[in-house]
């Protein structure tokens, strides 16, 4: 009986301590965090700065790849929430067509090199320079009450839909955060 007794008292502190130590998620990157929250909010810690959403309200979550006027390659996530607002959370690249054609091929390369010696460049005046930045012209724009994040990426951006899809599933916060 005072085995028992004594065996309970030890493990007594380590179930009240894993009680109350967050829960760490997988999220297949070392460097980002995917951390339970009990709150019921899904928190994003982005670079480009922040939103919180309530679980809950999150009506629809989708993930598509599209190309934008043949230029570049964007990895979209779409929030659907109960309010006119939509939240998009976006990867984009250079497009790169897959075809034979030396013109293109010529004509791909050339950018390429041409971002790389901006982002070189840039990168020794300001790092702040070669974080990539959501652009909207208004009136123009057609993006009127779209929240817009872009991340760098795409990696990150799959690291953020994994996380928004276990919150909308379960309805359990989290916070994400850019690494």
């Amino acid at each position: 009986m005072k085995t028992l007794l004594a065996a309970l008292l030890l493990l007594a502190p380590l179930s009240v301590q894993a009680q109350s130590a967050p829960a760490q998620a997988p999220t297949g990157q070392a460097g980002q965090q995917d951390q339970v929250t009990r709150d019921g909010l899904w928190d994003a810690r982005l670079k480009g700065g922040n939103y919180i959403v309530r679980c809950n309200s999150i009506i629809a979550l989708s993930k598509h790849e599209y190309i934008s006027d043949g230029v570049a390659r964007v990895v979209e996530v779409n929030l659907t929430l109960n309010s006119a607002q939509i939240v998009r959370f976006y990867f984009l690249e250079p497009y790169k067509p897959e075809t034979g054609s030396s013109t293109l091929s010529a004509g791909t390369q050339a950018l390429e090199k041409a971002k790389g010696m901006f982002e070189q460049a840039a990168g020794r005046v300001s790092p702040e320079l070669t974080t990539p930045k959501v652009v909207k012209n208004y009136p123009a724009s057609t993006h009127a009450h779209t929240i817009e994040f872009v991340l760098k990426e795409e990696t990150s951006l799959n690291s953020l839909f994994g996380s928004l899809e276990r919150s909308f599933r379960t309805g359990q916060g989290r916070v994400w955060a850019e690494p």
